[in-house]
């Protein structure tokens, strides 16, 4: 193999499995939980040459969870390229491996459906057809690039609905961020509407020092299979190419935000809701829209939401009961958390 052995260019190691989120611990179980895992000498490694398969251990959750994304914090240079997969176990059998993406320097690509009485995968997401509680991945690594890090966001196969979901933090703040309009963009109205996930990470990289152009992150994190720019893990993934922490993750209430919208920090929160359901809204209705939540005062939650037909429209306030109720309920609290290292 020419260049470093492959353990010499593994990212070091800290404990397996643990959660990103300090609010991420047994004592107060989430909606979903987040974990961050780095390469460990416990991971077995086959290969040799240019291509190597990595497969991580046996990993248990505190809970038994329904779904699962997969983010990595991947670098990708020419001739190198990433295959994720998952398995899952339910009542001790296990499931096959699931393909879950494919990442190159020049092209990022999800798979067609894949279902059994395991469960499906699709698009970005694996959800479990019964409730389970340990899963393991596979990298597959061509090239020299390094064992990437990987997060895993898992979604409890029992919730609760929380009763203070909808409680801001404490006093108010407000995160600089440059409004971009996607229905500005020098795209067909048709794709303008197609550029949410990629115009809200671009506001989210500009205010984060790592300078953006929407047209270029669209075309970065497009996925050639579904024809979306909105796969969630190759957003994150991006992100992360750019020199920033990023993973899917899900919250579980608005007063999780004090930690996370910071002048090092933000968050890009999944909504969905109909007609009348958020006051004052961008676009009438949607079933999946991606906005940076950039600041709260009293009972209104500050946004950029890129649907605002004019730059000056795009920063603006919602209610915070009904967009918790869009965010945190309809779409079970999915955000990318994009930061800093």
């Amino acid at each position: 193999m020419v260049g470093r052995p492959l353990w010499e260019r593994k990212v070091p190691s800290s404990s397996l499995g643990a959660p990103i989120f300090p609010m991420n611990t047994i004592a107060d179980i989430l909606p979903s939980l987040t974990y961050h895992h780095r390469p460990d000498r416990d991971y077995e490694i086959s290969g040799d040459g240019e291509r190597h398969i990595v497969q991580s251990p046996i990993f248990e959750t505190p809970c038994a969870f329904q779904s699962l994304v997969l983010s990595v914090d991947y670098h990708p240079r020419a001739g190198e390229s990433l295959l994720t997969e998952m398995q899952i176990c339910q009542g001790g059998v296990w499931s096959r491996f699931f393909k879950l993406g494919f990442y190159t320097a020049g092209k990022k690509c999800s798979f067609a459906e894949q279902t059994d009485e395991f469960g499906s995968v699709y698009v970005d997401m694996l959800q479990s057809a019964r409730a389970a509680q340990q899963y393991r991945f596979r990298l597959t690594i061509t090239g020299q690039a390094d064992i990437p890090s990987v997060y895993v966001c898992v979604f409890p196969f029992e919730q609760k609905t929380d009763p203070i979901l909808n409680v801001l933090p404490n006093g108010k703040r407000f995160i600089k961020v440059k409004p971009i309009s996607q229905m500005k963009l020098d795209v067909p109205p048709a794709m303008q509407r197609r550029l949410c996930s990629p115009t809200s990470l671009t506001m989210a990289l500009n205010a984060l020092g790592v300078k953006s152009k929407p047209l270029d992150v669209a075309q970065a994190v497009y996925d050639s299979h579904a024809e979306i720019y909105g796969n969630w893990s190759f957003n994150t993934a991006y992100a992360c190419e750019r020199g920033l922490e990023a993973c899917v993750t899900r919250f579980k209430r608005l007063s999780q935000l004090e930690k996370y919208i910071t002048p090092d920090s933000l968050v890009l929160a999944t909504i969905g809701y109909g007609a009348g359901e958020l006051t004052d809204a961008a676009i009438e209705q949607t079933t999946g829209h991606l906005v940076v939540v950039c600041g709260w005062e009293k009972e209104w939650i500050r946004v950029a939401d890129p649907a605002a037909m004019h730059k000056g429209d795009v920063l603006r306030f919602y209610n915070a009961q009904e967009f918790a109720r869009v965010w945190l309920e309809n779409k079970n609290g999915a955000a990318y958390l994009v930061r800093k290292k």
